[in-house]
């Protein structure tokens, strides 16, 4: 089925386009906490991977349910998230600001940052070269204001397929 056919499916079923990027469109229905991601063939699925084999997927990096390849493009079952840093930063108020400007500074100080974790995430990302799209669109908060890094990196897929299932990554079938 063509990546199309499969978004006009899931508005058939009740499910609204609630965001959008560069490859990829995002579709929820109203008060779900799920939503789900369909894609052209980008570099997201590396790193959803490398978050879930590290233990990052549901703290800095988004909780996919599901994951799945299909012809041309993939469709990912992840967690909502509240809104991105934007929507956050500009706040006069919100602890965000601080985090944010802290973990894109060239220096912080770790033994006193509030971000201390968050930037050895950073860190661990930029180690793994998962780094080149970072940008307040991708990066997102959680319901409990833990800021999520969604996509870090922009370029095509070149790995063999795999599959989430259940938060397990296995091979592909």
């Amino acid at each position: 089925m063509p990546r199309t056919q499969y978004e006009n499916n899931l508005r058939a079923k009740g499910f609204e386009n609630i965001g959008h990027g560069l490859y990829a469109n995002v579709f929820a229905k109203p008060n779900s906490d799920k939503v789900i991601k369909v894609a052209a063939l980008d570099s997201w699925p590396t790193y959803i991977k490398w978050a879930t084999e590290k233990g990052y997927a549901g703290k800095f990096a988004p909780r996919v349910d599901n994951l799945k390849f299909h012809d041309g493009f993939y469709v990912a079952t992840m967690e909502r998230l509240v809104g991105t840093i934007h929507d956050f930063y500009h706040r006069s108020s919100s602890v965000h600001n601080e985090l944010y400007d802290e973990i894109t500074s060239w220096y912080v100080d770790e033994s006193t940052s509030e971000a201390a974790d968050l930037i050895k995430f950073v860190t661990k990302l930029k180690a793994a070269k998962l780094v080149g799209d970072w940008h307040f669109g991708n990066v997102m908060v959680r319901k409990d204001g833990q800021i999520v890094v969604t996509d870090p990196i922009a370029r095509r897929f070149n790995e063999k397929p795999f599959r989430i299932k259940s938060g397990q990554i296995t091979a592909a079938s």
